[in-house]
């Protein structure tokens, strides 16, 4: 079961940062959606930033490694933050603000 979930994540994942890379829309949006659609508490941002995004980024950069078809666009959405200091809530702030 956990292999399937981490594949249908990592495509969740994925194609939601790429929407946002094309700008399609936001990171706020695409979490309501989540959350209004499918009952769940947090969409995929906001559960990004509980991971960090330097550490989902790591993800990234693997997969895109076994599969270089992958859109690059995650990868420089998640980039651009991380160089802002963007880490996710770790560090205050990623798609998100949080106070300290």
């Amino acid at each position: 079961p956990g292999f399937f979930f981490n594949r249908i994540w990592a495509a969740i994942k994925r194609e939601s940062l790429e929407v946002v890379a094309e700008g399609v829309s936001t990171p706020a949006d695409i979490d309501e959606m989540f959350k209004v659609n499918w009952h769940l508490p947090a969409g995929p941002f906001a559960m990004m930033d509980a991971v960090g995004l330097d550490v989902v980024l790591d993800i990234e950069k693997h997969y895109a490694a076994e599969n270089p078809h992958l859109p690059s666009g995650p990868r420089e959405v998640l980039e651009k933050y991380i160089a802002d200091g963007k880490l996710g809530r770790k560090s205050g702030a990623g798609f998100y603000e949080y106070g300290s």
